[in-house]
């Protein structure tokens, strides 16, 4: 008799999270008792700054009529218009809502768009206008030596902030808290990109904000300069196009997926399902080759298309070409990462394991593109992969960095989010392509930790605090991003989706954070105690 995988036997995802850090913690030869806490503590006894809106209330007022982009209304449906068939879109926004603070206008799906820029006041410590630069000038030398940071690093008061331009240490809400460094600004101009958006009586005037557009005159008629959601970093503020795939999380439950965001350098916004395997990542982006007709790119698998409509084919065509490309980008990832390690002087069994990874993701790929041609009645593959600038930093502590994002939180999410869809899938075809993702997803993340590991080793006590001060950095942007994104989007499922490999959004947002709190959480902080304990143990 065949012996039946413990994966699929469980359908409690606790246990998946649970069985799978077990796992890890046995092939690492960590003591899985280091569970939970952070990475690093950080004093926040200071209090820092009180987050974005803070030091002044924001009243809102009902703003102009309601505004139309793309086209015909849907007969007053403020969620857009039909998907099928490759229509356009058309957005409503309906009961405009105007910040009297910031200038935006939320619509009633949630949606925000920038009709006009406004200059922001900079207040002095004493509620007078001036420039925030101003504060403290006098020439007194008994001040503390502080040390300055740079934009985005982990911070405790606003001092640490000051060599920024109206610099100040931002505590942001999401799951956990953190404070970074981040400039203020008071018009557009002072921003690199996107616009200056108010936040009341505040010494750093506003806050930037990232994106494409600045007010919505720039993106030309019946377009908006509109918010838009991100897997990977904050929200931008892009154009609305005919060429977006949906404007909010509704547009895409015809789609199967639950999800509207932007990807990558596209900058369309997109229905998306999943992030699985380690993503090629240059400047923090995640970067894909496109879709096109080819048939070398595929393995033998036979999925059961009985009872599917044409338009779940498609949808499921789409979602597998979709985990393709990224299964794909991940070939990439782990062709760097092993001149990477050659370039380190690594040891032989870390390089082995690399080769084996890019065995596993070519495989991974096949398989993607197989189902995905199988769902979908046409051929496809990956095109051309931009690989420019992606080895600009060869120093051991970016690569650290890279493979803490790409591998340590990467690929153990991967894992846990196909052992979830295996366990909920019926097609056999479907779930055995999961089960092998999950299991080599799961040989990655190990080889990730190992790494770290290695490289912690080679590093000074400095770099490892900053290491460590990273670490949790990344993991609490990605429980942030998580945290937001999938807790906006609509919760419908599809039993069709869900028995051929596709997570909705509640169990997708279940599975990232349980992976990041449950698994890679104490992974890391096991890993980097036990390179402190190594340490003071030889010291």
């Amino acid at each position: 008799m065949a012996k039946r995988d413990p994966w699929v036997s469980r359908s409690n995802l606790s246990k998946h999270a649970g069985a799978l850090r077990v796992s890890l913690f046995v092939s690492l030869g960590l003591s899985h008792l280091a569970c939970g806490g952070t990475v690093i503590s950080q004093s926040d006894t200071d209090g820092g700054a009180s987050g974005a809106g803070a030091g002044g209330a924001t009243a809102t007022t009902g703003g102009e009529g309601p505004l139309i982009f793309g086209g015909a209304t849907n007969g007053g449906d403020t969620t857009g218009g039909n998907l099928a068939g490759g229509s356009s879109l058309s957005f409503v926004c309906a009961n405009p809502v105007t910040d009297t603070t910031t200038g935006l206008v939320t619509c009633e799906n949630g949606v925000r768009h920038r009709p006009s820029a406004r200059s922001c006041a900079v207040v002095d410590a004493a509620g007078a206008g001036g420039a925030a630069d101003d504060i403290g000038a006098g020439g007194e030398a008994d001040a503390p030596t502080v040390v300055h940071k740079g934009v985005g690093q982990l911070c405790s008061s606003d001092a640490e902030c000051g060599s920024l331009p109206l610099g100040y240490c931002r505590n942001e809400v999401g799951p956990g808290s953190r404070k970074t460094c981040q400039q203020g600004c008071q018009v557009d101009s002072d921003c690199a990109q996107g616009f200056c958006s108010c936040v009341g009586a505040s010494s750093h005037g506003g806050e930037c904000v990232p994106g494409g557009c600045r007010v919505d005159a720039d993106c030309g008629p019946n377009s908006l300069c509109a918010s838009a959601s991100q897997i990977c970093g904050d929200p931008v503020f892009l154009c609305l196009s005919n060429e977006d795939e949906c404007f909010t999380n509704a547009d895409c439950a015809s789609k199967g997926s639950s999800w509207c965001f932007v990807r990558g350098s596209a900058q369309k916004r997109t229905c998306d399902y999943a992030i699985c395997g380690r993503p090629f990542l240059v400047d923090a982006v995640p970067r894909l080759a496109p879709i096109e007709a080819r048939a070398d790119w595929r393995d033998a698998t036979t999925s059961d298309l009985t009872g599917l409509t044409a338009l779940q084919r498609a949808t499921l065509a789409a979602h597998w070409s979709r985990l393709g490309q990224m299964e794909h980008a991940s070939i990439a990832a782990f062709a760097r990462f092993n001149l990477q390690l050659l370039s380190l002087g690594a040891p032989g069994d870390l390089i082995e394991a690399c080769n084996q990874a890019l065995v596993d993701e070519t495989a991974h790929t096949r398989l993607c593109f197989a189902l995905a041609t199988q769902y979908g009645g046409t051929r496809v593959g990956p095109g051309k992969l931009e690989v420019r600038d992606c080895f600009e930093d060869m120093s051991l502590t970016v690569i650290l960095k890279l493979v803490i994002r790409e591998g340590c939180i990467g690929e153990t999410v991967a894992a846990l989010e196909a052992v979830e869809a295996a366990a909920r899938a019926t097609d056999p075809a479907v779930k055995a392509a999961l089960l092998r993702i999950a299991r080599d997803e799961q040989s990655h993340a190990e080889l990730a930790f190992k790494f770290l590991n290695w490289g912690l080793a080679q590093s000074s006590p400095r770099a490892r605090r900053e290491l460590a001060l990273m670490a949790e950095q990344q993991l609490e942007e990605f429980e942030y991003d998580a945290f937001d994104a999938f807790n906006a989007a609509s919760t419908s499922s599809d039993s069709e989706f869900a028995a051929h490999g596709v997570l909705d959004a509640a169990a997708l947002r279940a599975v990232h954070l349980s992976a990041a709190g449950e698994v890679v959480r104490p992974l890391l902080l096991a890993t980097f105690r036990r390179r402190h304990m190594a340490t003071r143990a030889t010291s």
